[in-house]
């Protein structure tokens, strides 16, 4: 290990507060700023076109969802490969991994586009599209998906900026796209009267503007030397970055089928209700990004310490690995406790940034957010054991701990809770699998932290290559 770049890099002995926050607030920023492209066009769409353009969106959703597990696979995975190895003193194969995370993402992204454009109708009706929404789904998505290659490498490379230690500069990549996007849809929905096709096309052109300021920081780092022999596909480093970046990836494809199991369900059960089956998928989907907004917080909480945790645990400074998880856990908690008393204060309010509808249309918006979102409060944990077990380079662990919410318990609840009371048992399904994630994650990590006890610079399960 270079003791020298370890003893230097404020990862190693700022105060853990200090570094949280200043790695956790840009962080967040740009959480926001990037479930604000998606957000801000439902708005406009809610105000311009009518909820059907909105549920359409939720259609087109989890098919962006897939373009974002590619983008966090690599994204992440670098994130934690590049903390790991500059805590043991690898700059070169830090270096080696950013160029790898490029390309490889590169390759997939177009790919994935290529493919999601010429499947996009029977993708439409897989993940619920109704014969009204489908042509708003259609429209919007032909345009969207064009963008899935700027958006995923130029997540990756945010990812590897934030880890450098310029987080600032992450956000402002980030921010510069999400104010473009804000400004191009209401003059292409309200001007140019485009539609859905307007605000797709507003996010397209937000992220390649993003993309340009992300690769503008790629000969700028300040940790290692980046350079064109950098840009060099080496495949063992891409399965390692991979394996790390697996729970985050598996994360967001266990959304898509979420979203696939939900769609269906709401427009099944819905079709049986008085709302029919439009209301319910629409609203649920609104419901659903709201709550991702104010859990971005949490995320960008849990996100931060990711690199503080990497480092630490390559420096085998358990001590520090330790505190940092500990105070990340309870600021998310916080956070988590106060997103939970806004939802179920003011869900009308909420919901109408969107429009408004009949008055069954805002009734059933109600019941989302007062029912699904019953016990948010208990995410904080969640959040962060994720990521503590990612960070430090366990990726099975990390995929229980992330995934555990939606796959293992959320999709089986809504499969048995909605035969027995419909629409409300796939609301209620919410709770039931928050709670059950909750104890299982702080199963995992109590038996995790437990080990760093009275440890400073100990051997804990190996060192991560």
């Amino acid at each position: 290990m270079n003791t020298t770049q370890t003893t230097e890099n404020p990862l190693g002995y700022e105060r853990i507060g200090r570094l949280l926050a200043s790695y956790a607030i840009p962080s967040i920023i740009s959480l926001i700023i990037n479930s604000l492209y998606n957000m801000v066009d439902q708005i406009f769409i809610g105000q311009g076109v009518g909820f059907l353009g909105n549920g359409a969106t939720n259609i087109i959703a989890p098919i962006a969802t897939i373009a974002i597990a590619v983008a966090t696979l690599f994204g992440d995975g670098l994130a934690a490969f590049f903390s790991l190895n500059l805590g043991q003193g690898n700059a070169d194969k830090a270096a080696k991994g950013v160029g790898t995370a490029v390309i490889a993402s590169g390759m997939i992204s177009v790919l994935y586009a290529v493919f999601a454009f010429i499947f996009l109708s029977p993708l439409c009706r897989i993940f619920g599209a109704t014969d009204s929404l489908m042509p708003y789904a259609v429209g919007y998505g032909r345009i969207i998906v064009i963008s899935f290659p700027f958006a995923i490498v130029a997540t990756v490379i945010n990812s590897a900026i934030r880890t450098d230690g310029s987080p600032r500069y992450a956000m402002f990549a980030m921010m510069i796209g999400a104010i473009l996007n804000t400004i191009l849809d209401p003059i292409f929905i309200f001007v140019f009267h485009w539609g859905v096709e307007g605000a797709a096309t507003a996010t397209v052109l937000s992220q390649l503007v993003g993309l340009l300021c992300n690769v503008a920081y790629l000969f700028r780092f300040k940790t290692i030397q980046f350079g064109k022999a950098s840009l060099v596909m080496n495949w063992s480093v891409a399965c390692r970055m991979a394996s790390l970046g697996f729970a985050s990836c598996f994360n967001n494809l266990t959304s898509t089928v979420v979203a696939f199991v939900s769609n269906n369900l709401l427009t099944k059960y819905g079709a049986l209700s008085v709302y029919g089956p439009d209301i319910p998928l629409t609203t649920f989907g609104l419901c659903m990004k709201v709550s991702m907004i104010a859990f971005s917080v949490g995320i960008g909480v849990a996100s931060g310490s990711q690199p503080i945790i990497g480092f630490n645990y390559g420096a085998q400074k358990y001590d520090r690995v330790k505190k940092t998880f500990l105070l990340s856990a309870g600021v998310c908690t916080i956070i988590t406790c106060v997103a939970w008393v806004i939802f179920q204060c003011f869900p009308l309010q909420l919901i109408r940034i969107f429009g408004t509808e009949s008055s069954l249309y805002e009734e059933f918006a109600v019941q989302c957010f007062r029912i699904y979102l019953l016990l948010t409060f208990l995410n904080g944990v969640q959040m962060c054991a994720g990521v503590l077990f990612q960070a430090i380079g366990q990726p099975v662990k990390a995929a229980v701990a992330s995934l555990s919410k939606q796959l293992l318990f959320y999709i089986p609840a809504m499969l048995i809770l909605s035969r027995i009371w419909g629409l409300t048992g796939i609301l209620m399904a919410g709770p039931t699998a928050d709670i059950l994630a909750f104890i299982l994650c702080i199963i995992l990590c109590f038996k995790e932290v437990k080990k760093y006890a009275g440890t400073h610079k100990k051997e804990i399960g190996g060192t991560v290559s």
